[in-house]
């Protein structure tokens, strides 16, 4: 049974790193629901798990976004700085709350951002010239988002990736791949943070699980990041909202049931 789950692990494992690397998140989206009902790990195991899961594959699929020149350093390095403080507030506030309270939090959230990512695969991208950090709107703005998602990111294990795409694409201004690949920046530092608030509140975890699924991940991370400039995002975005739209209805469906028992 083990080597089955492993298995299971390395396969899920490489598809999560493929959306990954190639949308710039939505990786924790499909890993927390997998964990939790797939592999019977409780929610606050499942959030710590993708943590380091997400977070690992995010930062190496930077390196070979950063080796086509697609980062954009700085104004991924804001929105992470803003984000971590955001990221330990957020894991803070999930120990005192009800684990099946969160899942349907997630669950919602999940049916919002497969909305949103309908949406946007229809509409063009963003401006094709960057908006300066030096303009006092553009900044607030930047930095609301910023703190957003690392709450979100600490709260539901969540990169944020699926926020933080629109935000560098509409705010700042950034090329659809240019966000997708800088995003990745957000989500590793994010997920850092968060882990590190969550393993000081003694958080244990299934390590040998938890590292087979990074390596997978990673992998799957790498060709993501690869296949980001040959494939149309607009596509992978409307397929990936049809597949969170179904995690969101088993995730809510069981929570619900779990309930009402």
């Amino acid at each position: 049974m083990w080597g089955v789950e492993l298995l299971a692990a390395v396969i899920v494992g490489v598809v999560i790193g493929v959306v990954l690397g190639t949308l710039g998140g939505g990786g924790a989206i499909i890993t927390i629901p997998v964990l939790t009902y797939g592999f019977g790990l409780g929610f606050v195991e499942s959030t710590t798990a993708s943590l380091v899961i997400v977070g690992a594959s995010s930062l190496a699929a930077v390196v070979a976004h950063a080796r086509a020149g697609r980062v954009d350093w700085v104004r991924g390095a804001v929105v992470a700085g803003i984000g971590t403080v955001g990221a330990v507030l957020g894991a803070f506030l999930a120990q005192g709350l009800d684990p099946n309270l969160l899942l349907l939090a997630f669950g919602v959230l999940l049916v919002v951002v497969a909305l949103l990512m309908l949406r946007r695969s229809r509409t063009p991208a963003g401006p094709a010239e960057p908006a300066s950090l030096r303009r006092p709107r553009t900044l607030l703005a930047t930095a609301a988002a910023g703190l957003a998602v690392g709450v979100l990111t600490g709260l539901l294990g969540v990169g944020g990736g699926f926020a933080i795409v629109p935000a560098l694409t509409l705010v700042l201004g950034l090329p659809m791949r240019t966000a997708a690949a800088t995003s990745l920046l957000v989500i590793g530092v994010n997920s850092a943070a968060a882990l590190a608030a969550k393993v000081g509140v003694g958080v244990q975890l299934d390590w040998v699980l938890v590292a087979t699924f990074t390596v997978a991940t990673i992998g799957g991370s790498l060709l993501g990041a690869r296949l980001a400039g040959r494939v149309d995002p607009a596509t992978l975005k409307r397929a990936f909202a049809v597949l969170l739209l179904a995690v969101a209805a088993w995730t809510l469906g069981t929570t619900i049931v779990d309930l009402t028992r």
